[in-house]
């Protein structure tokens, strides 16, 4: 029977029939933390709502956030001056001026001025196109309200060409450029832009998504053919040798040639011989990495095999991260509510800047203490919740993959599979998920009190400030890039052997170091065949839908086929990606599955299947045999040390005597 060979590990019956086994709880208190963290920010929102009042911390009003702001930079029905004009209009040069209604018809003989002119305006109506002329006052013209600004409801070249006749009838006269400007050109490019998405939605949709997921699929069940990734991995690096080794001769050998044209300085022909002695050095290093990483690379082809096999076993898989945004999108409806009520409750505070010999005027907000700790609550709250997502999908994936790799007859394993790696994480591991996006989001709210800082460090001119927050956030990044990687290989231990998050974090550690060489080729394989298919499904798709659109779709409601292409190729990228994270996730679980398997079991009890087992026990009869000769070598110094030993001992008796 199978046998354990770490003590520190679980036995077997932990891993055989995941899904039977019994299962416990971990990290409880976290969730509930992040519970009580959700209920805390709901007090927090409430209250910046206006639905619970607090002294401690104003309410806010979001359309103060949206509502127009005059030339003298007032904040239209807010300000104590226009307190009583909520509506933005508009002169000329795009200059507001708050009024209390917006025309409904126009009227070119009323007008609405800069407020120490209306009276005069008022007076004397003709006046008004005097003023028009210096951008001071503007016709009333038909419009309609848009976010409480005064937008032009008529034709607005018509409407100039009606003023220009009033204004001859006092003897003023009007320019063109006594009219809104416009931006035709960017206008007329957006609408064209869509009205061709529109036209063509069905083609960028159908082919973004629908045969992006397809083409992502075929790019993971090609993967499975033989031979095909392990001559696309070894082509790929040979290739990269062969380019290092020629680009090195090629850099000597043309210097060499400068050294006999008479052309070159001496400097650059040195340069040159630099740069090729540079090139040699990473030929014969990359060489020797390849050589020592040989056999591990041959497992990761394996692995990688292996965990496209399981993923294609269990396609109901790549709705994980529909229902990761749907969640997402959930918190953020209610998040971003209370962010603006929050970002709304401080006091408006006009400044005045010149540039130029021109004054501006614009506004700004003043925040109370309590105010910037409910942002940055809210900002920690954000971090937390997006990261706890994440992480939840990660451990379903890793619970999915796992289940898949520990079972013996694995043409069993289908989509049910995914259901119950998603009950499994809901009911018994949501705490471990909290506790390593906790860590995270601390590491990400410290970053961001840091950038804050650093803005004020760099207002005040303190150099020095700046360079140690700067040493501090590359050391913070740093962290939580670490971090996350930790977390991602405890996620999978946690979905093994159900341990704690702590626990698994330090198995994942102490693993890793173990299974440095294996995990660094994984990684090195993995990462180019992801950055392939990232690219493959994309460019493909996008070529699909450019023979659909130009050789089959109509072309008689379209202006070009440009801009839908690129949309394609963003939503097929954006599928492509998401099957990237899911399958580099699902690597990494089959790999350390694999090495559970390996340390647990004797070779005839593992789980492997046949290939994968051929390619653990090459490396093992590798590995035993550099062992040997290890051995042997040590054996043969020893030998010759007391051999030497004997001969010296025999010298020295000989001279006594």
């Amino acid at each position: 029977m199978a046998s354990v060979t770490h003590e520190d590990d679980v036995k077997e019956t932990d891993v055989v029939d995941m899904r039977e086994r019994k299962r416990r709880c971990t990290d409880v208190i976290f969730f509930f933390g992040l519970i009580a963290a959700w209920f805390c920010m709901t007090i927090v929102g409430f209250i910046v709502c206006g639905v619970i009042k607090d002294k401690s911390l104003p309410s806010g009003d979001p359309a103060k956030l949206s509502s127009p702001v005059d030339y003298l930079g007032h904040t239209c029905g807010y300000h104590s001056s226009v307190e009583n004009k909520p509506y933005g209009y508009y002169m000329a040069n795009t200059a507001v001026v708050c009024v209390k209604d917006c025309p409904s018809e126009n009227d070119y003989t009323k007008f609405f001025c800069h407020y120490d002119l209306q009276s005069d305006v008022d007076g004397s109506y003709y006046k008004g196109y005097t003023y028009v002329e210096t951008f001071s006052c503007m016709y009333k013209i038909k419009t309609k309200v848009f976010f409480n600004r005064c937008v032009p409801d008529t034709n607005v070249q018509n409407a100039l060409n009606e003023a220009k006749k009033y204004a001859s009838a006092t003897n003023e006269t009007l320019s063109d450029s006594s009219s809104y400007a416009t931006s035709n050109d960017s206008m007329s490019w957006f609408n064209t832009f869509i009205a061709d998405v529109c036209y063509l939605r069905g083609y960028i949709f159908g082919f973004g998504i629908g045969i992006a997921t397809a083409v992502s699929f075929l790019y993971l069940y090609l993967l499975r053919i033989p031979g095909l990734l392990f001559t696309a991995i070894w082509s790929v690096i040979i290739s990269i040798m062969v380019l290092l080794f020629v680009g090195s001769w090629l850099l000597w050998s043309l210097a060499n040639t400068w050294s006999t044209d008479g052309v070159h300085g001496k400097n650059e022909i040195i340069t040159m011989r630099v740069f090729a002695y540079f090139g040699i050095i990473m030929t014969v290093l990359y060489v020797c990495v390849i050589v020592v990483l040989r056999s591990r690379i041959q497992l990761a082809i394996g692995v990688v095999k292996q965990a496209s096999r399981a993923m294609t076993a269990m396609p109901s898989v790549i709705l994980l991260p529909i229902i990761q945004t749907f969640g997402v999108t959930c918190f953020l409806a209610v998040w971003v509510v209370y962010v603006f009520y929050l970002a709304s409750s401080g006091e408006i505070v006009t400044e005045t800047t010149t540039k130029a010999g021109i004054s501006y005027s614009y506004r700004t907000y003043a925040y109370t203490k309590n105010s910037k700790y409910a942002f940055l609550y809210l900002l920690f709250c954000w971090f937390w919740t997006s990261e706890f997502i994440i992480a939840a999908g990660q451990l379903i994936i890793a619970l999915s993959f796992a289940s898949w790799y520990f079972t013996r007859d694995k043409s069993t394993v289908g989509n049910t599979n995914v259901i119950w790696a998603f009950r499994t994480t809901a009911r018994y591991h949501l705490g471990t998920a909290a506790f390593g996006s906790l860590i995270i989001a601390i590491i990400k709210t410290i970053r961001a009190v840091l950038a804050y800082i650093e803005r004020k460090a760099k207002k005040s001119g303190n150099k020095i400030a700046q360079y140690i927050i700067c040493i501090i956030s590359c050391c913070l990044w740093c962290l939580e890039k670490c971090m996350k990687f930790l977390n991602k290989h405890a996620y999978i231990l946690t979905a093994i052997y159900a341990y704690s998050f702590c626990k698994a974090c330090r198995r994942a550690f102490f693993l890793l170091l173990r299974n440095i060489l294996r995990v660094a080729a994984v990684n090195m394989v993995a990462s180019f065949l992801l950055m392939i298919g990232k690219l493959f499904a994309p460019v493909f798709t996008t070529f699909l839908c450019y023979l659909a659109v130009a050789y089959g779709a109509p072309q008689v409601g379209t202006t070009g086929i440009i801009a839908p292409l690129i949309l394609c190729f963003v939503l097929a990228y954006w599928i492509s990606g998401m099957f990237s994270e899911m399958f580099g996730m699902g690597i990494e679980t089959i790999l350390f599955s694999f090495i559970a398997d390996e340390e647990m079991y004797k070779v005839e009890d593992r789980f492997a299947e046949a290939e994968l087992m051929s390619t653990l026990q090459k490396t093992a009869q590798a590995h035993k045999a550099s062992k040997a000769g290890t051995k042997v070598h040590q054996v043969h110094i020893t030998a010759s040390k007391e051999s030497e030993g004997e001969s010296t001992e025999a010298a020295k008796v000989q001279s006594q005597s």
